[in-house]
């Protein structure tokens, strides 16, 4: 079955290199693998990691006549710079120490599906010197997930952490913090003094 991806997250990354998916990243994986199994490479042009199933892979074109370096390059990128990994029934997912180094993966990651495949990304790299729309959709997901957290609703769901795995220590997400704010003593509302 042909089932596309969609829809994007921000996901937090374990010390280990675990990754939940979200729940419908998991379903369209178990649609479109029988075997459970996700690839992960290099993007083409992006500073960035996608994740696609062997039908996906098998459907990319290869041709073999155009050599030259940059088509070199390019299967390179798209056949050899690649780990596989299988997915847990719950939708964990462990990211290859290759592959978390070459994408720069660090504590959280946005997910964006587009289509076929979907693409990971370091969270901080892109709030820092990614596209702009890229960091639009990064900035939703954070201030939806911080609403939450005010709002005593749990955000991500809860996982236990898989036997030996260990937890970041840090979600890499920047954040300034706010000085309190101090109550205010004067009368709120009512005119001036003497009236």
């Amino acid at each position: 079955m042909d089932e596309p991806f969609f829809g994007s997250a921000v996901c937090d990354v374990t010390g280990g290199g675990h990754i939940l998916l979200p729940p419908r990243f998991g379903e369209t994986i178990r649609l479109r693998s029988p075997d459970q199994r996700l690839f992960i490479g290099l993007h083409e042009d992006a500073q960035c990691l996608v994740a696609f199933d062997r039908r996906y892979a098998m459907q990319r074109p290869v041709d073999d006549e155009a050599g030259g370096m940059s088509d070199a390059h390019r299967l390179r990128r798209t056949y050899g710079f690649v780990e596989s990994t299988l997915v847990a029934p719950d939708g964990m997912i462990a990211m290859p120490a290759l592959m978390r180094e070459r994408g720069h993966i660090g504590h959280s990651v946005l997910l964006v599906a587009t289509g076929q495949r979907f693409e990971i990304w370091d969270l901080v790299c892109v709030l820092k010197r990614g596209p702009s729309d890229l960091i639009t959709l990064a900035t939703h997901h954070l201030m939806a997930h911080i609403g939450n957290e005010v709002l005593h609703v749990p955000a991500l769901s809860s996982v236990k952490p898989r036997p030996g795995a260990r937890r970041a220590a840090q979600s890499g997400v920047c954040l300034q913090p706010v000085p309190a704010m101090q109550p205010r003593h004067d009368p709120i509302g009512r005119g001036a003094a003497g009236n």
